[in-house]
């Protein structure tokens, strides 16, 4: 390829980002290419993805108004959502990078995510929940146009806004890195953009998979570090976005949870995954 190609450069006042789009650029550049670029999306996913969307979407369900009316909400109930869930949702795109594990070790991860969420918080779910699965458009510096989904947003009394984010990964975060995180940090530009006047706003992490919760908050001096490292990065992905060639692969070890392996310029080998029958 030509070292002068050129692909369409990204206007600003046009593209509305998002943090999943600063992440996979900073992950890899190729990555990035192929999916925002060249608008290639596929199905596949990581048995752990989809896992996580499964117990995402039951908490979901947990959270609509009409399930919160119930005087209580048995396990067995949730139980029985996540399994609908896990089974309509089911599909012949999902891998497993470890080939000693097998889908129902996920499962029952999922299980336990939600058993130790339910323990916490059940049988009544009382929480102040405004909503959930909620997408909010916001900007950075009057021009970045910007769009996230916060999984669940808290109302406990006017003014008062509390952020949640479900995770059911491995390991759960120290202070010092939730001090650090972008997403929530841009899910709280949003909230302030789009619900203010604002006299607080908290940031909680629940770790599901380790039973662990982490609460923070940021100062208006830390938001304003944010947006100019949010400003930064996007400033950044149009520079590189002149020239197809600022697009080279990445390889790590994540490649192997990658589902665009056989779009990568880097691979000549199949992926080593299975599929999760």
């Amino acid at each position: 390829m030509d070292k002068n190609t050129h692909i369409t450069f990204i206007n600003p006042d046009e593209s509305t980002f998002s943090y999943s789009q600063i992440s996979t650029f900073k992950t890899c550049k190729e990555q990035y290419k192929i999916v925002y670029l060249d608008g290639h999306r596929k199905k596949d996913e990581s048995i752990e993805a989809f896992m996580g969307k499964c117990v995402h979407g039951t908490l979901e369900w947990l959270y609509q108004k009409e399930n919160m009316r119930r005087p209580y909400i048995t396990f067995d109930k949730i139980c029985k959502i996540y399994d609908n869930i896990w089974q309509d949702k089911w599909h012949n795109k999902i891998f497993i990078v470890d080939h000693n594990l097998l889908s129902n070790h996920f499962y029952a991860i999922g299980k336990r995510c939600l058993s130790n969420y339910y323990h916490k918080y059940g049988p009544i779910f009382d929480q102040k929940v405004y909503a959930t699965e909620l997408a909010l458009n916001f900007n950075i510096e009057g021009k970045y146009q910007f769009r996230g989904v916060i999984d669940r947003l808290d109302q406990p009394e006017d003014g008062f806004w509390v952020i949640h984010d479900y995770k059911s990964g491995k390991r759960a975060m120290t202070q010092n890195m939730a001090k650090r995180d972008l997403q929530l940090a841009m899910y709280q530009i949003a909230v302030e953009q789009n619900y203010g006047p604002v006299k607080k706003i908290s940031l909680t992490w629940h770790f599901l998979r380790n039973g662990v919760e982490l609460t923070i908050s940021h100062s208006s001096d830390e938001i304003q570090k944010f947006k100019n490292i949010i400003s930064k990065n996007v400033k950044n992905i149009i520079k590189s976005s002149k020239n197809i060639e600022n697009f080279y692969p990445k390889e790590t070890v994540l490649c192997n949870w990658c589902y665009l392996w056989d779009e990568c310029s880097a691979k000549f080998i199949p992926n080593p995954s299975k599929k999760a029958y």
